[in-house]
């Protein structure tokens, strides 16, 4: 009974070494994360802007170009976010290093950026 436990967790533990090496070593599974797969289907079906947000965009000296680098590097911020808003959610999205704020809407069929807000700055956009 001993020599069977001793082969079985032998064999186990070779197993879990080798698929460590081959399959999970280097890899990031951050994608599973909610707040990385709403960013992910932000980015990726190109959100529109709003009148209100090119303006601000515009105020903080900021392009369209730029966006994507500011929502890889932002939080969603789920306590403030309405994703059980119909029809579409709102997620509101922190980059804490530039204090920057974006607020999307996310429909079935589009992303609009509606806003963009920078700490300690004011833009008079409507």
């Amino acid at each position: 009974m001993v020599k069977r436990i001793f082969f079985y967790i032998t064999g186990f533990t070779i197993g879990a070494v080798f698929i460590f090496f081959l399959l999970m070593r280097g890899r990031s599974f951050d994608f599973w994360m909610p707040g990385e797969r709403v960013k992910t289907e932000i980015i990726v079906r190109k959100p529109l802007l709003s009148d209100k947000a090119s303006c601000q965009l515009e105020c903080l000296s900021m392009n369209k170009d730029s966006l994507s680098s500011f929502i890889k590097s932002s939080e969603v911020n789920f306590k403030e976010s309405n994703v059980h808003k119909n029809p579409c959610k709102l997620y509101l999205l922190d980059n804490k290093s530039e204090k920057i704020r974006m607020e999307f809407s996310v429909c079935d069929t589009v992303i609009t950026l509606n806003s963009v807000t920078k700490e300690n700055q004011v833009c008079t956009c409507n």
